[in-house]
């Protein structure tokens, strides 16, 4: 879910800054650095696209510089086509894991959750996570939050005067027959926010079905969609003036015009928004060695320097208090960290589990009602 964003790539110099070690005792920085004993072999999971491989990449090259006996595989791919490999492969075998360690969404966070395929992270061998913002914190360190991309209401702002400020304004008359909404993808089509506007949640989620269902029936909807680009397409044309959506794909998508003059605008939902999380993994089944490795690299990544380079190359919201962003990004009300640390916090394994019912659900109550 993350965009590109282009940023001037800097030499070896500023390389230096990747290694996670300012503002880290002595002992720490001897400890970041201590090399695993014989050769050990790592795989890195990392996502394919835009701009981010780039700092992966970085961090790959400083690490094996101070320890020429580890070797770190990058494998590049998406979480929906590589979670499914590595549950069969640990059916195959436990000890041999696809992936040792890497870049995970809420999606996959959570399914790995529900199955057990993460180790917890050791403080000692990973200091840095110290600076991730407290409400983000996974118990008992079972993975590290590091940024996210904030879901809230895009808009046409060549056409809509006023941009959405609450989850509520969906329903707004003057958006009727204007409004596509994501079909099943309740992380992003809304349907949360709106409980949370309306005093339920995930938890009390009938709320918003009734919403959802009285405005399909009364032709509020323009479509259901199920792709970026039929978001993209029909806010930019105007056939839709509003969508609940990935924030970040506004700044983006208007990047990709001269000047970024795009006609996407977005609004923050007073009530808060929804926060599609990533987070740092260590799979079970990888040796300690292996475990050291990871958790050395993701110390290097925690850093603030090093998590602001990255976020600002992929448009994500960093979680790590410090992180500077380019001066536009600064100024984008979904970075504001009054606004990051304000984000709704649904119970991600909840909404796993109710899933399959929720979309029974959805096709009586929304889909069978659409006008």
């Amino acid at each position: 879910m993350l965009g590109e964003a282009q940023v001037h790539v800097i030499g070896e110099e500023r390389e230096q800054g990747l290694g996670g070690l300012a503002g880290l005792s002595p002992g720490s920085m001897a400890r970041a650095w201590a090399t695993p004993a014989g050769r050990v072999d790592v795989t890195h999971f990392i996502w394919i696209g835009g701009g981010q491989g780039i700092v992966p990449r970085e961090v790959k090259r400083r690490y094996e510089k101070q320890h020429p006996n580890v070797s770190i595989e990058l494998y590049e791919g998406t979480n929906a086509v590589t979670y499914p490999k590595m549950v069969a492969q640990r059916q195959v075998d436990p000890n041999k894991p696809l992936i040792n360690f890497g870049f995970f969404n809420i999606d996959a966070h959570t399914k790995g959750t529900l199955d057990d395929m993460w180790l917890p992270l050791d403080k000692k061998m990973i200091p840095n996570l110290e600076g991730i913002y407290e409400p983000y914190r996974v118990k008992d360190n079972r993975g590290a939050p590091w940024g996210m991309s904030g879901i809230g209401i895009l808009h046409n702002r060549r056409l809509v005067r006023d941009a959405p400020t609450s989850w509520n304004d969906i329903f707004d008359p003057r958006f009727k027959g204007k409004v596509v909404i994501f079909d099943y993808a309740f992380a992003f089509n809304g349907l949360l926010g709106v409980a949370y506007a309306n005093g339920g949640s995930e938890k009390n989620i009938d709320v918003a079905f009734e919403r959802y269902a009285r405005a399909a029936r009364d032709g509020q909807f323009l479509a259901l969609v199920t792709t970026n680009q039929q978001v993209k397409d029909t806010l930019a044309r105007g056939e839709a003036l509003i969508a609940p959506y990935f924030m970040s794909f506004a700044i983006t998508w208007n990047e990709e015009e001269s000047g970024g003059q795009g006609p996407f605008g977005y609004g923050v939902p007073r009530e808060g928004m929804i926060p599609f999380t990533f987070y740092f993994h260590i799979v079970k089944g990888s040796t300690p060695a292996q475990v050291e490795v990871a958790s050395e690299v993701i110390n290097m990544y925690l850093w603030k320097d090093t998590m602001a380079r990255y976020a600002n190359f992929t448009a994500a919201i960093p979680l790590i208090k410090g992180a500077v962003m380019k001066p536009q990004y600064k100024n984008e009300p979904s970075f504001a960290p009054a606004n990051i640390q304000k984000a709704l916090q649904p119970d991600w394994a909840y909404i796993a589990e109710k899933t399959p019912e929720w979309r029974a659900r959805w096709d009586r109550q929304v889909k069978a009602n659409m006008r």
